[in-house]
């Protein structure tokens, strides 16, 4: 079985997120609140860039925020997210963002704004996190859709449910239960604590063998 490793530990996590916390500019104020909303939501991120100020309100009174099969990828099936507090607040501040960098909050228009009056692009989104990234000492590679997988991996090591599998599943969208099979191979935190454990034990014996054979002589 593979090791998962296009994924954020939880001490990856705060790092990346705590970066742009340094800045008080509105466009490190953005940077964070959207790359929260994916860490908390499992977005793919270009599902997540068509999402307009209407997207954001429906969520806020209907507890989903809905995503059409147009939208999708394979543009099988409509899905929803469950709006939890966490999301509730990172909208709110998207929205109070969008204010404060002089957009009108009109239903049509885009949810997360360029300096530049336009949507962000894709492509934005991958250079924003990279320069993130960058900042907070994370290897090269990290990407949007890292948060994607690390949402899983949260649910994975968080929940209590008898079917972690199928929060997954439901929570990111998959058709079927076996496309979550990537989320139970081995992580990175579980192979290094189980290897500094082996490597532990084993210094720990030589340190005793050679105390014994310094007694000895």
């Amino acid at each position: 079985m593979k090791m998962m490793k296009r994924y954020l530990t939880e001490g990856e996590q705060r790092l990346l997120l705590s970066a742009p916390k340094k800045f008080s500019d509105v466009l490190a104020q953005r940077d964070y609140a959207w790359m929260s909303l994916l860490n908390l939501t499992g977005f793919r991120v270009t599902e997540f860039s068509l999402l307009t100020v209407g997207c954001a309100h429906n969520a806020l009174k209907l507890g989903y925020v809905f995503i059409p099969r147009e939208h999708r990828k394979g543009k099988r099936k409509d899905h929803s997210k469950l709006v939890t507090q966490p999301v509730r607040d990172t909208l709110h501040e998207l929205l109070n963002i969008r204010e404060r960098m002089g957009y009108i909050n009109h239903p049509d228009q885009p949810l997360v704004m360029s300096r530049n009056s336009k949507a962000m692009s894709v492509r934005s989104y991958q250079a924003r996190v990279a320069h993130w990234a960058a900042l907070a000492g994370l290897p090269d590679g990290v990407s949007p859709h890292w948060f994607r997988h690390t949402r899983a991996m949260n649910i994975m090591a968080r929940t209590t449910s008898r079917d972690p599998r199928g929060i997954v599943q439901a929570e990111l969208g998959h058709a079927s239960i076996a496309s979550t099979g990537i989320y139970t191979a081995v992580t990175r935190e579980a192979m290094a604590a189980a290897l500094n454990e082996v490597d532990g034990v084993v210094v720990r014996k030589r340190a005793v063998r050679q105390h014994t054979e310094w007694r000895a002589s």
